[in-house]
């Protein structure tokens, strides 16, 4: 009875320690981590290539969408009027979606003239889908986004940066590490610290939340889930 007890206890303990601590821990880690980038890379962050508008390689920004209803035309609206670059389209491939995602993503297209709508009648998933954008896209770099899913404003400027810059023959991709907006809140921190940990490192095997990559090395191998 005395050790199942203590077993209740030490349980209990932990329980607790994930609950309060973990999060608490996750976000001073972050804290830390964050001044720490800006501290090693703000050197590095004043040395982007900054290229004329009119010489700038056409990107094309894929999203994938299945049942987004609540979050594509946030999305699509932020891409096209908020990023600080002039050469580039987007492309939503809606993925079987059975809600109002095709009716919104109708209406935005209507409205922005560098926004293409594809659509496929079964869901079949983001590999798929990519891999039917990339038949349509007509840009040099292909940048995969998804749905709910914002870059910085400059993130196109900083991604080209990688491309044109003098070792970039040994640059096929690129990728950017996730930010959660309502970082305010403790989950949300704990979120943010294990999306850095482990969806960073899992991502670049494939593709990023956002990253971009070459039409080029994308041509022969199509996108595909990694096993």
């Amino acid at each position: 009875m005395l050790n199942f007890w203590h077993l209740n206890v030490t349980i209990l303990n932990i329980v607790l320690f994930i609950i309060i601590f973990y999060p608490i821990i996750g976000g001073i880690g972050w804290s830390v981590g964050v001044l720490c980038y800006k501290y090693i890379f703000k050197h590095q962050q004043l040395d982007w290539i900054k290229l004329p508008s009119e010489i700038e390689p056409m990107i094309s920004i894929m999203i994938p969408a299945h049942n987004e209803e609540v979050t594509i035309k946030k999305t699509v609206d932020y891409l096209i009027n908020k990023l600080n670059y002039s050469n580039f389209e987007v492309i939503v491939i809606d993925d079987g979606s059975n809600d109002q995602t095709l009716k919104i993503l109708k209406n935005l297209q209507n409205q922005y003239s560098n926004l293409k709508v594809i659509r496929i009648e079964d869901n079949k998933g983001k590999a798929h889908a990519l891999n039917i954008g990339l038949a349509f896209a007509k840009g040099e770099l292909i940048l995969s986004n998804d749905a709910d899913s914002i870059p910085e404003t400059d993130a196109l400027k900083k991604y080209v940066n990688y491309f044109i810059r003098s070792d970039a023959a040994n640059i096929a991709a690129v990728t950017g590490n996730i930010d959660i907006h309502n970082r305010d809140k403790l989950v949300a921190k704990s979120q943010l610290v294990e999306f850095s940990s482990i969806v960073g490192t899992i991502k670049r095997t494939e593709l990023g939340v956002f990253g971009a990559f070459t039409h080029t090395v994308v041509q022969v191998p199509c996108i595909g889930k990694m096993h």
